[in-house]
């Protein structure tokens, strides 16, 4: 193998969580020879610094970065491993995550022998706290083992109709229709390549995850494309932009690379576990980026990349106890959406209805 596989590691506060990480890319099948795995501490207090020291002392694939001040998200160390990174392809790990062991050497072989820009697979969905395992959504069918159910993702009813219409009606057709592209939906599917996002636009209603994904470096570097400062959704908007500009796509709908840990304990919660306002604008403003971003692309596309998500949003905003001022501020970052977002009837009804709930939280409320 002539290539290097750069994969970058965010790290703050993980080291309950951190050996296993690591230790999922230095026994990778493809060799961690091949591999440059670059540690970006973000000012830990818990030991994780002392853990990457060690790492980077065993294996010459290790590479330790301490920040000197700490950034509060994961998209400056993501940045900063960009920038220090050296291989001809980029990879992303949450140290609280793990890759299946075949990762790497899966990936890598799908996106060169595709002369493609961007390679990915699924992920499983695991719940520490209640046990549970899920597969990632697919627009596609596949060929996995019953032994994984579907993905499900709750989103609230905001509005004043009926439970049943909302399920059966109303949020089927906010999500939109599946839209026939290149490969068909009525068998399974082990491969979708494209040459461009355009071809499959179904491909951006899956979750927006870096970490399944590994990148040709030069589709980041020449486009400029780094995350953006929001403590959550950074990894959306980055996803999305490298989609949008990809020469070839590959999906492995059958292949899972990654465990995706739901850290759902009350005393073990990730950074975007814990919901606050704060959460909520900066993820408004992602979605505000990413629909900048798409001007341009066709209607189809505009919608995919940020409609499903304004449920997601939703259902977080109306199961949390906001303060009168905060929802003011929550319903100006989503009025600031709005006036951009404008591509179809029912986009305008979404977004109404969103402005209109928030409104009359603010106004119900005896703050």
């Amino acid at each position: 193998m002539n290539d290097k596989i750069s994969i970058i590691l965010p790290i703050f506060n993980v080291g309950d969580h951190l050996r296993g990480g690591i230790d999922s890319l230095v026994n990778q099948t493809i060799g961690n020879e091949n591999l440059e795995i670059i540690m970006v501490n973000d000012c830990s207090t818990d030991g994780s610094d002392k853990i990457i020291d060690e790492y980077a002392e065993k294996y010459d694939c290790c590479i330790a970065i301490h920040h000197e001040k700490n950034s509060g998200a994961a998209y400056t160390p993501r940045n900063t491993g960009i920038e220090a990174s050296t291989g001809d392809y980029i990879m992303f790990l949450d140290p609280d995550d793990r890759y299946t062991l075949d990762s790497c050497e899966t990936l890598y072989r799908a996106v060169k022998a595709n002369n493609a820009q961007v390679a990915f697979g699924r992920f499983r969905r695991i719940f520490e706290y209640g046990g549970t395992v899920q597969k990632s959504y697919s627009p596609y069918m596949d060929s996995l083992e019953q032994a994984y159910p579907d993905e499900t993702f709750e989103t609230e009813n905001f509005i004043n109709v009926p439970d049943f219409i909302w399920d059966n009606v109303l949020e089927s057709i906010i999500y939109g229709k599946t839209i026939e592209g290149t490969y068909p939906r009525n068998s399974p599917l082990d491969t979708i390549h494209v040459d461009s996002i355009e071809q499959e636009p179904d491909i951006l209603k899956m979750h927006p995850s870096v970490w399944s994904k590994i990148y040709r470096r030069d589709l980041i570097m020449d486009n400029d494309i780094r995350f953006q400062p929001y403590v959550s959704g950074d990894d959306m908007a980055f996803a999305l932009e490298t989609l949008l500009k990809a020469d070839g796509i590959v999906f492995l709908n059958n292949f899972m690379c990654y465990d995706y840990y739901i850290r759902d304990l009350p005393s073990d919660k990730s950074i975007t576990n814990n919901v606050n306002v704060r959460l909520l604008d900066e993820l408004m403003e992602s979605y505000i980026y990413c629909r900048k971003c798409t001007e341009g692309y066709s209607k189809e596309i505009k919608n995919i990349s940020v409609n499903p998500h304004l449920l997601h949003w939703m259902y977080t905003w109306k199961n949390s106890p906001f303060t009168k001022e905060e929802n003011k501020l929550l319903l100006s970052k989503v009025n600031k959406l709005k006036k951009i977002h404008k591509t179809d009837t029912k986009t305008k009804w979404l977004l109404s209805s969103m402005t209109t709930a928030i409104e009359t939280k603010i106004y119900t409320s005896k703050e």
